[in-house]
C-alpha cells in the first residue's frame, strides 16, 4: 500500500525537470544517477516551473507514482541546497512542508472603475 510517511527515506533529484514521464522514465534518471529505484526509497523530482512534483517508490513488488501539481498562480517552495550534487537525502519535515505549503507567484490584480466622488470629496481618479 503506498504511504508517505516519515519511516520512509527520501532523496529529492534537484536537476531534473522533464515532467513527461511516469515511473519507467523516472526510475531510468535514479539508475542514471547510481541509485536503485527498486531499494524502497522513495525518489522526489520538481518541475523547472515548481508547479509539479512526481515521487516515485518501488516497495514489496509493487511500482508506486505520486503527483501532485499547482494551477494558477500557485507553486511549490523551491528547494536550495548549500552544496551542488545530483541527488540529496529530503527529511521528511521538508517533504511536509513542500508538499503542504504553496507558494504565490504572483497576484492578479484588476483595475478597479473610479468611482465618481461626492462634489465636496477630491477627485480619486
Amino acid at each position: 500500500m503506498f504511504g508517505l510517511t516519515g519511516a520512509t527515506k527520501y532523496k529529492y533529484i534537484p536537476n531534473y525537470s522533464d515532467m513527461r514521464g511516469g515511473y519507467d522514465k523516472l526510475s531510468g534518471v535514479v539508475r542514471s544517477l547510481g541509485e536503485n529505484p527498486e531499494n524502497g526509497t522513495a525518489y522526489v523530482f520538481m518541475s523547472k516551473n515548481q508547479k509539479l512534483v512526481k515521487i516515485i517508490r518501488y516497495e514489496d513488488g509493487q511500482c508506486q507514482y505520486y503527483s501532485q501539481k499547482f494551477k494558477g498562480g500557485f507553486s511549490f517552495v523551491r528547494l536550495r541546497f548549500n552544496v551542488d550534487k545530483p541527488v540529496y537525502v529530503l527529511e521528511w519535515k521538508y517533504l511536509v512542508s513542500l508538499m503542504g505549503t504553496p507558494v504565490i507567484k504572483e497576484i492578479p490584480v484588476r483595475e478597479l472603475e473610479c468611482l465618481e466622488p461626492a462634489a465636496e470629496a477630491v477627485k480619486l481618479c
